[in-house]
């Protein structure tokens, strides 16, 4: 294979470019090729590289990637990497950094990272670069416009960068539980705070916990109302609903069954007799939720 120091494809490589609005769209062609790249200056650009045919290695950031037919994969144009080519037809995008994680605040974007087998969004992404690459020829400019914005929409189908994943869920957390008594907090008051979507922040919720923030702010309200249910007798219901964000008795009452599998006023008097029969060492209620 040729050896090449360079930062973009040379001319040899390449069979069609097309800049679309913000980034770029370029067509690879067969020949096998390698690329030992070493940037002079910042350009700020992310580069995807994807496969139609053949295989490829790609390298970058202390990673090793193998991509395969119908796989992709990130590379920062501004760090150091190698790519290496068997014969085989390929796309290459550029697209600006910025835009991609102002668009998908959190999606991972960890370079030399083969992609597109085992995510489901990743998968769909891998699919509509593998056609668009093979529809080269029939592409207007208007058309590789659109689908330049349809690919970069698609991005965020691609699963959240593993570590701020669990960093964004555990702030969140701790947003809650701060706030879980204020009757106005709505989940996107939660997403808005860390500066991501409700959509992103209920995803990463939902992998990590099994619950959306809507589902898991609810759950820890009836908990702590459960508690002051059984450790405040002298407190009405309604008061305690009140103090963590039910404002309507009636509807903090039907969750509190769908969750409990009991009342209110039921929970409470089993564990007020919990507590007698156990001559004040505090029984417990189990939760049949």
């Amino acid at each position: 294979m040729e050896l090449t120091h360079v930062a973009v494809p040379p001319d040899s490589m390449l069979e069609r470019a097309v800049r679309a609005g913000p980034g770029e769209l370029l067509w690879l062609g067969a020949a096998p090729f390698e690329v030992r790249c070493e940037p002079a200056g910042a350009t700020g650009m992310l580069k995807l590289i994807a496969l139609a045919e053949g295989e490829g290695v790609i390298a970058q950031a202390g990673r090793r990637a193998i991509l395969r037919e119908g796989t992709f994969a990130w590379v920062q144009s501004d760090a150091p990497f190698e790519l290496s080519m068997s014969r085989g037809r390929r796309l290459l995008l550029r697209l600006p950094v910025s835009v991609v994680q102002q668009r998908h605040p959190g999606v991972d974007l960890r370079t030399a990272v083969a992609r597109g087998e085992e995510h489901a969004g990743e998968r769909v992404l891998a699919g509509l670069l593998r056609q668009i690459l093979r529809e080269s020829s029939s592409l207007s400019q208007r058309d590789c416009a659109a689908a330049l914005g349809v690919v970069l929409e698609a991005i965020g189908m691609c699963g959240p960068a593993p570590e701020l994943s669990r960093t964004r869920v555990e702030r969140a957390l701790a947003e809650i539980e701060l706030r879980l008594g204020d009757p106005a907090l709505q989940p996107a008051d939660i997403a808005r705070a860390q500066g991501v979507s409700r959509r992103y922040l209920d995803g990463a919720m939902a992998e990590q916990l099994g619950s959306t923030l809507a589902a898991h702010i609810r759950r820890r309200r009836l908990e702590r109302a459960a508690s002051e249910l059984s450790t405040r007798p002298d407190d009405a219901v309604f008061e305690i609903a009140a103090r963590w964000g039910f404002r309507d008795t009636s509807h903090f009452t039907r969750l509190f069954r769908g969750h409990f599998a009991t009342t209110p006023a039921a929970y409470r008097r089993a564990a007020l007799d919990g507590t007698r029969a156990g001559g004040g060492s505090g029984g417990r209620v189990r939760d049949t939720a």
